[in-house]
């Protein structure tokens, strides 16, 4: 493998190791200390606005900086971000308020920070030589590998010594992600197109264009509209559902992790199924399927049974039906954008799709106070059924099969 690409998913591996610790410990924190599934679903809010909101506008930013140093400036800011909040938890002067701030703030530099790794990934594939398809399955199998490892260890960290010193973790991740991509990562300079196209064009018209081009595109806007619901009911299900239901149970807190694992262990050997068998599926085929089953399966597990082992092998089940998707789809986006307009359109995509991130654990939260968990839930897996029929009712989403010129060529060679 390619040192930069090498270099570039381990930051983000560290990264997202540390964020999904974060993932875990925020919302317990909020729920054990207020006793309250809708504040734990307001946590959830607090980090995922800003961060969607600072992920759309800086876009542009991307674009003209280049992904990497603006890579770095969010990472190493998000250091201090990070750490303040257990400095704030261990105050009991300071109100919920304040440390609700201090979330937000540490969620717009990640969303700063991942719109440009996001923009920075295609650009260190193509100075690899290394195929979309391939570098996007080791990128989601990274993802994967993370949330395997994260989550069981924020479930035995969180019981060992509480939610609010495991913080301390995500922001050293983030200190080693900033100086990784700093030493080690040299490509993702702002380019020549970009720096061009940039003087003659204001910041809100560059905005105005990633928007105009999403508009334009069938697929993309299909895309769009179907990860916003389906993020909706992950969120709702990861910060609120789970939570709560762990908490109702006798198993502890170190069952918010083991439920992580087993969907971990399953979306890794889903992931390496699929990089393996990648070639000969209909990508739409494989999406609209796996999303279909793998979606709800969670959301019916927790509204179906109390029983833990049967949650796990759910999870396991789903992670490997779910590890297909990411893949799939950003492997699509990447090649049906020009690169000098990653930044701006990426950012657009992004943001949309988890708009209703910010919103899923509130609803999930209100939902689960005012009709129970297990009728919550229910709600959520019909939900998430529905949406997910778009890949088989849309002719936009048969563009997922459509071969580029050089998968052609590769294709004929291969005959």
């Amino acid at each position: 493998m390619n040192r930069q690409l090498g270099a570039l998913l381990t930051a983000e591996a560290l990264s997202m190791l540390g964020s999904r610790i974060t993932f875990v410990a925020v919302p317990w924190l909020v729920l054990t200390t207020q006793d309250s599934a809708l504040l734990a679903g307001l946590a959830g809010l607090a980090e995922m606005l800003p961060y969607v909101l600072a992920g759309l506008i800086g876009g542009p930013i991307v674009d003209r900086v280049g992904p990497r140093p603006t890579a770095v400036a969010a990472d190493t800011a998000s250091v201090l971000a990070v750490a303040g909040i257990p400095l704030l938890a261990y105050c009991d002067s300071v109100s919920l308020g304040v440390l609700l701030a201090l979330i937000a703030l540490a969620g717009a530099l990640r969303g700063f920070g991942d719109a440009a790794k996001r923009a920075l990934l295609p650009r260190t594939l193509a100075a690899a030589g290394v195929s979309t398809e391939r570098g996007t399955a080791l990128y989601d199998g990274i993802c994967r590998a993370s949330t395997l490892v994260g989550l069981p260890l924020a479930g035995v960290l969180i019981a060992a010594f509480g939610p609010a010193p495991v913080l301390l973790f995500d922001a050293l991740s983030f200190a080693a992600s900033a100086l990784i991509i700093g030493i080690l990562v040299r490509v993702g300079h702002a380019d020549a197109a970009a720096l061009a196209e940039s003087e003659h064009q204001g910041y809100t018209a560059a905005l105005r264009d990633g928007f105009r081009y999403v508009r334009s595109d069938r697929l993309i806007l299909g895309v769009m509209s179907m990860l916003f619901a389906t993020n909706m009911f992950d969120q709702a299900f990861a910060t609120v559902f789970v939570p709560v239901w762990v908490r109702e149970s006798p198993h502890g807190p170190a069952a918010l992790g083991v439920i992580g694992t087993a969907f971990g262990l399953g979306a890794v050997a889903g992931n390496i199924l699929y990089t393996v068998m990648a070639p000969r599926l209909s990508r739409r085929l494989t999406v609209g399927v796996c999303f279909f089953l793998g979606g709800p399966a969670q959301l019916l597990a927790l509204a179906l049974t109390d029983r833990m082992w049967t949650v796990l092998v759910t999870a396991a089940l789903a992670g490997a039906l779910m590890s297909t998707v990411n893949p799939i789809l950003m492997a699509s986006v990447y090649r049906r954008i020009p690169t000098h307009l990653h930044g701006r359109v990426i950012s657009v995509l992004i943001a949309v799709s988890w708009a209703g991130i910010p919103f899923g654990g509130v609803i999930g939260g209100w939902a689960t106070d005012r009709l129970g968990l297990q009728n919550a839930a229910l709600v959520a897996a019909l939900g998430y059924l529905a949406v997910t029929m778009a890949p088989f009712l849309f002719p936009a989403w048969r563009e997922l099969d459509a071969r580029t010129r050089s998968e052609s060529t590769r294709a004929v060679v291969a005959a």
